[in-house]
């Protein structure tokens, strides 16, 4: 018998509380995550992409190590987890990698927009492989899923005719740049879901966010050696703050929403980065206005919205 990809029976009182503290968390993340996205956009023009990730992230799995030295997990503990401990990281290559690379050549708005937008259709696809077809999405999920590529597909088509807020140059790295996106979205969704697999087996935010980090910051200092210490001296205040307001506090609240909602409703509830993303990207001078990159935002926070209410409605 096929089972419809639901939360667990929990009482309705409790959903509606459990998914309310999320939401906040996520909501919250959703909003630092994209103030810092339009700034990181600016400050690197010109630069190795992968630059700031090898520091930014040195010193946020530096400061959760910090925070989660009272939580070791003994050796049979970490032994039994250490699939998704490696699949965890690996994600976060593709997840964290993949979206500061596209943002060195495409719209904030329309990067975030496309994680997000496909991220749907890999959580269908990637909970139905690893539940070996024993979980089925419902058609609400797929009909909001659907919604959401298209929208996708939209601003791919709006970067493409030159309507976005940033004009291509170079259409080579215009295909880099949706690959990247593209490859963002699924490392994301797997990250939730390993994230989530890990906070199941006994894993506290702070130690997972502490180990999770390791294979960034290794390709990155492999990549950018040469560059690292010049450009570390010259930019090290905003990177700092761009670490802090950024990437650690935007990770943690993420992972704290994560502990309260299912894979799905995760990936939707974040399509609001989009959104605040088109605001705050309008500081940047080099990006202009764009009708079409706002009317793909706008559709994929409406179909974020009607998730949160769908999902809800759905464990009640």
């Amino acid at each position: 018998m096929e089972i419809k990809m639901k939360i667990g029976a929990i009482s309705k009182t409790g959903i509606s509380k459990s998914m309310a503290i999320g939401t906040s968390f996520l909501l919250l993340s959703a909003l630092l995550t994209s103030v810092s996205q339009v700034y990181y956009a600016n400050r690197v023009q010109g630069v190795h992409p992968f630059l700031f990730t090898g520091v930014s992230f040195f010193f946020t799995a530096l400061l959760f190590n910090l925070i989660a030295l009272k939580q070791r997990k003994t050796f049979a503990q970490v032994k039994s987890s250490i699939y998704d401990f490696l699949m965890l990281n690996g994600s976060s290559v593709l997840a964290f990698m993949g979206f500061y690379y596209a943002l060195k050549f495409i719209e904030p708005a329309i990067v975030s927009s496309l994680e997000m937008g496909v991220g749907p259709f890999f959580v269908i696809i990637v909970t139905t492989i690893m539940a070996k077809g024993k979980i089925q999405a419902t058609k609400a999920q797929w009909l909001i899923t659907l919604g959401t590529f298209a929208a996708s597909l939209l601003l791919i088509a709006t970067a493409l005719f030159g309507l976005s807020g940033i004009r291509i140059t170079h259409p080579e790295d215009f295909i880099y740049g949706i690959i990247a996106s593209v490859l963002c979205g699924l490392g994301a969704v797997l990250c939730t879901i390993y994230s989530k697999r890990l906070s199941n087996s006994g894993w506290s935010s702070s130690t997972i966010l502490a180990h999770r980090f390791y294979a960034i910051i290794i390709i990155s200092f492999l990549m950018t050696y040469d560059n690292l210490p010049t450009y570390l001296m010259q930019n090290i205040d905003w990177i700092i703050l761009v670490t802090i307001f950024g990437v650690t506090l935007p990770t943690f609240l993420l992972q704290k929403g994560i502990q309260h909602c299912e894979p799905f409703f995760v990936m939707m509830s974040i399509c609001f980065i989009p959104a605040f993303t088109f605001i705050f990207q309008f500081f940047d001078p080099r990006i202009v206005w764009s009708t079409p990159t706002l009317m793909g935002v706008s559709i994929l926070s409406i179909l974020g919205i009607v998730s949160i209410f769908t999902e809800n409605r759905s464990t009640q």
